[in-house]
């Protein structure tokens, strides 16, 4: 009998989704997905418990590097109730191989399809974009490396056209899917949001936007009704001026400076404690995170088989160099947790 064939992976807009590439500590795999997650939550808009965070497809990277892919609880919800059964939900940016990097930086790699444009980045990482605005999200980004797959990309951008013979998609890369990772978890009913990463203006210096549900011809109307809305307020800012036919250089010294989150004590902190417990073999994982910036603490919820691991991790700890307080445990149905509070020494 001929094996059934798996339906055709369902492509959700690169609009809907953010993709971060982010550098975690070393940590067993069970302990990734959580680290994952607290490692983006901080250059999130949108409230962590709305979203779905999952690692994504990135061959050949360190291990300390990960790929994390960011959706809308919501919008993966309405596309799983139309998806055919046992096919995967993906971005459409991962149906383009990524680029070879440039001597000199990134390289992008350019699906134009009318008044759209999907991008997938040397790093793994990718956005969609309104043709029109390509050339400015291009200059922003450093003028990296083009390569052209589709339709011919605005005058001006130097591409290697290869759209003649494009490249077939990684076959790891389709094999990620939202759905089939995210299917276990317990999503409760939550209002429809988008996923906007942090510190993005609205014109988008690398815009990698989530707007959730809407189609490509609607969302190139929604960027073209931006352009147009941030010229306004910049006629409003400067009365009489001139606007000129290409605003982005105003407009780059009149919206607020886009600067990354600074790291400060947070992942440090966080990778000695993996370390620590990872060199004594213990088999407590994390289930929550939060950090105490006014006092320097990790404030993590430790899960372990018994009261006695719990125990045994906070004496780890302890023997390690760090000020560990200890909440109230609690056990059952064979496993025990409790919150800590860790800090190095010096900082108690």
């Amino acid at each position: 009998m001929a094996k059934a064939r798996r339906p055709a992976p369902v492509l959700i807009g690169s609009e809907a989704v953010t993709a971060l590439r982010v550098d975690l500590p070393d940590a067993p795999a069970r302990q990734r997905r959580a680290l994952l997650t607290f490692a983006v939550e901080e250059r999130l808009a949108t409230p962590i418990e709305a979203l779905v965070v999952l690692p994504g497809p990135l061959a050949g990277a360190p291990k300390a590097e990960a790929l994390a892919l960011v959706i809308d609880r919501a919008t993966l919800a309405a596309a799983e109730a139309t998806a055919p059964e046992g096919a995967a939900i993906l971005p459409d940016f991962l149906a383009i191989p990524r680029p070879d990097a440039a001597a000199d930086g990134p390289g992008w790699a350019v699906w134009r399809d009318g008044a759209r444009c999907v991008v997938r980045v040397s790093d793994g990482t990718g956005f969609a974009v309104a043709t029109e605005m390509l050339a400015l999200v291009w200059r922003r980004g450093g003028q990296p490396s083009l390569t052209s797959l589709g339709a011919a990309l605005p005058s001006g951008l130097p591409a290697t056209d290869l759209s003649q013979t494009p490249p077939p998609p990684d076959s790891a890369d389709l094999a990620f899917s939202f759905s089939n990772r995210a299917r276990g978890e317990a999503a409760q009913a939550l209002r429809r949001r988008s996923v906007v990463a942090a510190g993005i203006v609205a014109l988008g210096l690398f815009l990698q936007v989530g707007l959730a549900g809407a189609d490509a011809v609607a969302l190139s109307r929604i960027a073209q009704a931006e352009r147009r809305a941030a010229e306004t307020a910049l006629e409003q800012v400067l009365p009489g001026a001139v606007i000129p036919a290409d605003p982005a250089p105003i407009l780059a010294r009149l919206a607020p400076s886009v600067a990354r989150p600074e790291r400060g004590d947070l992942l440090p902190l966080l990778s000695e404690v993996s370390e620590t417990l990872n060199a004594a073999d213990e088999t407590a994982s994390f289930r929550r995170m939060s950090w105490g910036k006014a006092d320097g603490a990790l404030i993590v919820q430790v899960q372990a088989p018994g009261l006695e691991d719990l125990q045994r991790v906070q004496r780890v700890l302890q023997a390690g160099g760090f000020g560990v307080t200890s909440g109230a445990a609690n056990a059952g149905d064979g496993m025990a947790e409790v919150e800590m509070r860790i800090q190095r020494e010096a900082a108690k």
